[in-house]
């Protein structure tokens, strides 16, 4: 017992990424929306009412890449520090965006902390798939 102890006490103090299994039902709702799960990222939290919360420790640059490329038709925002690629109009206004499936993609250090994530975990996606 106190051996299991000490390896559980070193994953935690490694910085091991400590992510939530996607259920099954959230999955099944991204997929019907048409948005693929960027492959490298780890599902840390959320659901259909505040968003699916992804991490990863690739660059957000490549993240962005990867879904422009998987979404070719969405439209882009990318103003005011905010990076989102939306199903709808180009140049929709805010609240037509929050209103569009959506996938946003950003830096976020706080989610090391946050969520007990490795050190290079840092860019987060976030899946929006609204009722």
């Amino acid at each position: 017992m106190r051996a299991v102890l000490l390896a559980l006490s070193l994953l935690v103090s490694t910085g091991v990424t400590v992510a939530a299994d996607l259920p099954s039902a959230d999955a099944s709702v991204i997929k019907s929306a048409g948005i693929p799960v960027y492959d490298q990222a780890v599902f840390v939290i959320g659901n259909q009412d505040v968003g699916y919360r992804f991490a990863t420790s690739q660059p957000p640059e490549a993240v962005r890449q990867w879904y422009q490329k998987k979404l070719p038709d969405w439209s882009l925002f990318d103003q005011y520090g905010s990076w989102i690629l939306y199903k709808g109009k180009k140049g929709a206004g805010m609240s037509q965006i929050m209103a569009s499936r959506q996938v946003a993609v950003s830096t976020n250090e706080k989610m090391i902390e946050w969520h007990k994530l490795k050190k290079d975990m840092t860019t987060e996606i976030v899946i929006m798939v609204p009722k």
